[in-house]
């Protein structure tokens, strides 16, 4: 669909050779693949504490992913602890707008669909459904252990549109 410059991992066979020429560095193609009645869910922990910084690159990126995922036509709902699931572009964005952290749970039946968690405590990783990702946003010094499921710990380095890209670590 698409080209973008190489990154460490990609396989070489994705590699288009013409552009890599003109553009004087290698590029990639970017294939999508398409998914026909998958659910996904954008989870937002806001029931725990966050550093102020951390928690609006966190809403920054659920937003991002949810209007990617709503372009590529995927059944995409947002989670919040006050709201529970959500879903259409006024609602996300109002949803986004109002929400705060540490407000206490109200609202903690989390789905047992695999989730896109973001959030600022990494405890909760066991217990995330089956095929769940991650996106840790506490620090680089803070070490994932335990995991079972693949995601990506924040940066202040990069920028978040670089890392929302990033392939996912274990």
């Amino acid at each position: 669909k698409g080209l973008r410059q190489y990154r460490f991992g990609d396989p070489i066979r994705l590699i288009h050779w013409r552009s890599s020429a003109k553009f004087d560095n290698l590029q990639v193609r970017e294939l999508e693949t398409i998914t026909g009645g998958e659910e996904v869910i954008i989870a937002l922990d806001n029931s725990s504490d966050w550093q102020d910084e951390y928690f609006e690159q966190a809403v920054i990126a659920a937003a991002s992913m949810y209007f990617y995922a709503s372009r590529q036509q995927l059944n995409v709902n947002l989670w919040t602890a006050e709201t529970g699931i959500v879903h259409g572009s006024k609602v996300v964005l109002e949803t986004l707008a109002e929400v705060e952290f540490g407000t206490g749970i109200k609202n903690n039946n989390l789905p047992s669909s695999p989730l896109i968690w973001l959030s600022s405590n990494n405890q909760a990783f066991d217990d995330l459904p089956k095929s769940s990702r991650w996106f840790l946003f506490a620090g680089e010094a803070t070490q994932v252990t335990n995991a079972s499921l693949s995601g990506i710990v924040y940066s202040e380095k990069e920028s978040l549109e670089s890392q929302l890209q990033k392939p996912l670590r274990r």
